[in-house]
């Protein structure tokens, strides 16, 4: 295996890059030395892997994983900002949660889960209506009903296209009124809960 070009070292003429074709070399040489592996998976292993990878690869089951994500990381990265004052903090801290929040449900159960499952449906090659092969590519349906990688990866690929087309809508219609409800639903509780602590102090 060899990862990378041929350098003539003893050249001066190589545009002075020596710290880049010593690194070469040096990974090489570790690549070199290393000894060969194949690695054996038990079918069962195998079985898991795909199904992780289709569960994975679906446009809303990506969006909730990437909602947990930023729920789990961004509000807190608002909240240790000291570089304003606490009350700004945990305003920044309250919209980010209602953008993350809004955000994800919309995509997951308003556009990418419903535009995912009619996608599925038009593109079923198994499918009696008249338009469960609609969405179909233009290939024969022998071709692709033998290979379920290229329909799986048709299939989210034109749900993710058509999500990203209805989401230019949504994020307007859905996703600013709902991130404005959650962050005045946020601030408010943050303020009672402020009050009924001074209250009892």
């Amino acid at each position: 295996m060899n990862i990378q070009p041929e350098y003539n070292y003893n050249s001066i003429a190589m545009h002075g890059k020596w710290w880049k074709k010593l690194q070469d070399k040096v990974i090489q040489k570790a690549v070199d030395v290393a000894p060969m592996h194949t690695a054996k998976d038990s079918a069962k292993k195998i079985d898991q892997r795909n199904n992780f990878d289709n569960w994975v690869s679906k446009p809303h089951t990506n969006r909730g994983v990437l909602g947990v994500t930023a729920l789990v990381t961004q509000p807190a990265i608002d909240y240790y900002n000291h570089r304003v004052d606490k009350e700004t903090r945990e305003v920044a801290r309250n919209r980010t949660v209602a953008k993350i929040v809004a955000g994800t449900a919309v995509g997951m159960f308003v556009v990418r889960g419903p535009i995912y499952t009619a996608v599925k449906n038009m593109t079923n090659i198994k499918g009696k209506s008249k338009f469960s092969k609609c969405l179909l590519p233009k290939k024969s349906l022998t071709e692709i009903a033998g290979n379920e990688k290229f329909l799986k990866n048709y299939r989210s690929a034109l749900a993710m296209a058509l999500a990203l087309a209805a989401m230019c809508v949504t994020n307007f219609v859905l996703d600013a009124p709902l991130t404005i409800l959650i962050t005045n639903r946020l601030n408010q509780k943050g303020k009672e809960a402020k009050k009924d602590g001074k209250v009892s102090a």
